[in-house]
């Protein structure tokens, strides 16, 4: 005789089966982890940028990531709640690029690159992290940081457009 296993978990267990709110706050200071390194990420791109617009620009990305890590500082302590702009869509205009040889881009379209491919790791990892929890704190809270690196895809793209498709340096 076969015997499935069918245990249930309960709606309010957590993966782990800790706490919410502990699992909460771990889950918060990964993501405000994550985008301190994004800061210092987008730091080391606009060094690598040749042109000095595009390097201007991609520091403009690594000062959000650090203002992003600030706000997750204040929601961390309880003094705020996520306050970041987001956008449902992406239009995946550039997802090509995701795939691109690097070998075949200039220094400009690397860095553009890179930064989109940072931004599309996170947007997954938060993506996921959102589906895996019924808590709707913890879940609302990843929503709300997959659709904010869905804002800055949707950025980072009109960038490309306007600097290497369009060549308005």
């Amino acid at each position: 005789m076969v015997r499935t296993l069918n245990k249930k978990k309960n709606v309010g267990e957590v993966i782990s089966n800790k706490n919410y709110d502990n699992v909460r706050q771990e889950l918060m200071v990964k993501a405000k982890q994550l985008y301190c390194e994004l800061q210092d990420n987008f730091d080391d791109l606009a060094k690598t940028a040749k042109g000095s617009n595009v390097k201007l620009l991609l520091n403009g990305f690594a000062k959000e990531a650090g203002q992003d890590c600030k706000e997750l500082e204040a929601v961390l302590s309880g003094s705020s709640t996520v306050n970041v702009e987001t956008e449902d869509r992406h239009y995946g205009i550039f997802s090509h690029l995701l795939s691109a040889e690097e070998s075949s881009l200039s220094d400009e379209e690397k860095a553009i690159v890179k930064a989109l491919k940072i931004s599309d790791n996170l947007r997954n990892v938060f993506s996921i992290m959102s589906s895996e929890y019924k808590d709707k704190k913890i879940k609302g809270f990843f929503e709300t940081l997959s659709k904010h690196e869905i804002h800055r895809k949707n950025e980072l793209e009109q960038l490309y457009e306007e600097l290497i498709v369009r060549g308005q340096w």
